[in-house]
């Protein structure tokens, strides 16, 4: 038997682990940002009640919503539910920043990863919460960089 293509090399992943990783975003983005249920539902076009079950992974989102939260929170609304599946949000307006400022976000990122592996050679998780910021920062120079090269390869057509 050949393996099935919609699932490419990720095993199925449960639709309740996606709602889960869902409602863990919103969760967060809840209490990051002090918002309600409300403020939730307002972003998605939901009710706060709808938003509510969004939040503990007692419903299914349509589409429209996920794409509204997608538009407002970005990656830190689609990351991890997108993660499950072997993908990221990365916004196409990641053209902020400059090379220059690149490279000194990836040599905070390197230095910090340097010390991480010192004494045991493994990153664990209290160093990559550590790193965090700098990870992020680094993630969205390059996607910032493969956006440049995207768009170059797309004028060049």
């Amino acid at each position: 038997m050949t393996r099935p293509h919609i699932h490419g090399r990720f095993r199925t992943v449960p639709a309740s682990k996606m709602l889960n990783a869902l409602g863990e975003s919103l969760e967060a983005i809840k209490r990051e940002d002090g918002a309600t249920d409300a403020d939730l539902g307002a972003v998605l076009g939901k009710s706060d009640d709808a938003a509510a079950r969004y939040r503990t992974g007692l419903a299914e989102m349509p589409v429209v919503s996920f794409l509204r939260g997608c538009r407002e929170w970005d990656g830190r609304f689609a990351n991890g539910v997108l993660a499950l599946v072997g993908m990221k949000l990365s916004p196409l307006d990641a053209n902020e920043g400059s090379d220059r400022q690149a490279l000194t976000t990836l040599a905070a990122l390197l230095a910090k990863k340097a010390a991480a592996l010192q004494n045991d050679g493994i990153i664990d998780d209290k160093e990559l919460d550590d790193m965090w910021p700098e990870l992020e920062e680094a993630a969205r120079d390059i996607d910032r960089l493969r956006h440049r090269r995207s768009m170059r390869l797309v004028s060049n057509n």
